[in-house]
């Protein structure tokens, strides 16, 4: 038994703005989940509410079973920033292209790689299909010495805009004291595009790098 109870203070993710009512006080609920009347209130208000899974809800504590929101103000900005970053990728994008490498016969058609003025010294490939940039690739720069390592790394470039890396499947490994670099430029390219599962196999085209070749193409 207890003599008090535990209030909850819904409130923007993001920004931390508590929900307020008519009157500018704080709104308080007894579960993580809103009541369908505020939940209407908020949409309404142009709040982004996804909804929690009431099954999964273990009570006032649980920070992951219950409703997350994010206010109009956020969404915004969000927003903003969003169509910013978005005029700043295309204009990068547009950049003449110096140098590109056909890899339809490998990845599917209208699969490139491409690099544009001052990739090569960082390089970095652009993964490109059908003329829309779907990630990159890079070598590896070692963050004490600045030197460039056998390993590939993967960027995808997500529906929302940004770019994410890609770890390496164990066949594709740099080595295996590392799941994040991949063995060589191509297989890299398949990583952005294929988003293969952890334990696929090697594509057959890809041979494998050696620390006494550096081949690292494939």
């Amino acid at each position: 038994m207890t003599s008090f109870r535990t209030v909850l203070v819904p409130h923007c993710e993001q920004c931390q703005s508590a929900v307020t009512d008519e009157e500018g006080r704080e709104v308080t609920v007894t579960q993580r989940w809103l009541p369908d009347d505020l939940h209407d209130r908020l949409t309404g208000q142009g709040w982004q509410i996804t909804r929690g899974d009431r099954h999964r809800n273990n009570g006032v504590h649980d920070t992951f079973g219950g409703d997350r929101l994010r206010c109009a103000d956020c969404l915004a900005r969000n927003a903003a920033k969003a169509a910013a970053d978005e005029a700043r990728l295309k204009e990068a994008f547009a950049s003449p292209r110096v140098k590109t490498v056909d890899l339809s016969a490998k990845l599917g058609a209208g699969v490139t790689l491409s690099q544009r003025d001052g990739d090569a010294a960082d390089h970095c490939w652009l993964v490109e299909q059908g003329g829309a940039v779907r990630g990159y690739v890079q070598r590896y720069r070692r963050k004490g010495t600045g030197t460039f390592s056998t390993g590939w790394e993967a960027f995808y470039r997500h529906t929302d805009g940004y770019f994410y890396r890609r770890e390496a499947v164990m066949s594709c490994a740099n080595s295996d004291r590392s799941n994040y670099l991949w063995s060589g430029r191509d297989v890299a390219a398949w990583g952005v595009l294929a988003n293969p599962w952890s334990g696929a196999d090697r594509p057959d085209w890809a041979r494998r790098t050696t620390k006494k070749t550096k081949e690292s193409t494939a």
